[in-house]
């Protein structure tokens, strides 16, 4: 029978960052959660070639060329990496010329390095969690490919929950949703309002009537404060205002907005704007945002303490 008193960690935009993933699973001792939520945008961005020469190894990182006499080195070298949210590949400089010279063979291999690297987190998860009392929620977001939703679904220990409802609690339960309103870089979960908020209102429709609700959401509401992030010129570039501060706008969703208004959610787990980590009360309806600073391997997250139906405490973490 489901508790009606449990903790969540939840964090959001790891992009890749292998330590910010362990941290992730480590939650569940360190915290002392019983569910672990991990909200999309779990994948890297870029791979970082690693060429071999003569039996030595050579790459280029941040303006930097590193050389490595030994594979205990370039081991470390690889995890650093890893730890930043970077994908080594090892090469040869004539692979690497011809790879980037054919766009659609090096999207395949990023994806298959892309797809190994998730394999990877997920057996670690499973090594960790498996025959533990702890749930464990991961879903893609707006900026992960759907290469990795195969290797998502495979785990019974790490669960898929984007387009799920899900029970966390008694009377409790939890939509989620991993896309986002349409952004400059058309990712691909991008989608319009009127697609978003079908999609949340085809998942309350699965919901049990009675329950309370969760909105595990990667994009947050819009204008909720938890959505500013810089605003871009027409070159991509933030704007700069008087005193040459960076000009913030709300780029977060009006169709979760929208429902959070409508049906009063006990809580609304969010990410997606790394640099708006905060609270907003929309109603009832307590709504976070961790943040995100995976770059310098710190993972932010936010523990919230349910109790018969309600939020009754709350916290952001950062390690």
């Amino acid at each position: 029978m489901a508790s009606s008193k449990f903790r969540i960690f939840f964090t959001s935009d790891i992009h890749g960052s292998e330590i910010c993933f362990k941290k992730f699973i480590n939650a569940a001792d360190f915290y002392k959660a019983q569910i672990l939520i991990l909200g999309g945008d779990i994948t890297g961005k870029f791979l970082v070639p690693i060429f071999e020469k003569g039996g030595l190894y050579e790459a280029s990182f941040m303006g930097e060329t590193h050389v490595f006499n030994s594979m205990n080195e370039l081991e470390k070298f690889m995890q650093k990496l890893r730890d930043q949210g970077y994908y080594p590949y090892i090469t040869t400089p004539e692979e690497w010329s011809d790879l980037c010279s054919d766009e659609s063979r090096m999207n395949s291999v990023f994806n298959e390095v892309m797809k190994e690297s998730v394999e990877r987190w997920i057996r670690l998860a499973e090594s960790r969690l498996r025959g533990r009392d702890v749930k464990c929620y991961v879903m893609p977001g707006n900026d992960d490919s759907y290469v990795i939703d195969g290797v998502l679904n495979s785990s019974d220990i790490v669960l898929n929950v984007n387009e799920k409802v899900v029970d966390v609690g008694e009377g409790v339960q939890m939509i989620s949703l991993g896309y986002a309103n349409m952004t400059p870089w058309n990712c691909p979960r991008d989608l319009p309002e009127e697609e978003l908020e079908k999609k949340i209102n085809g998942l309350i429709e699965k919901a049990d009537r009675g329950s309370d609700l969760i909105f595990n959401i990667h994009v947050p509401p819009y204008n909720s404060g938890i959505d500013l992030a810089p605003e871009l010129d027409e070159n991509m570039r933030p704007k700069l205002g008087p005193g040459g501060q960076v000009m913030l706008v709300p780029v977060g969703s009006i169709a979760v907005r929208k429902a959070i208004e409508t049906y009063q959610p006990i809580l609304g787990l969010h990410g997606h704007v790394h640099e708006s980590k905060g609270f907003a009360k929309i109603g009832r309806s307590l709504c976070l945002n961790p943040g995100s600073e995976y770059l310098e391997g710190i993972l932010r997250g936010v523990l919230v303490q349910i109790d018969k139906r309600k939020v009754r405490d709350f916290i952001f973490t950062s390690g």
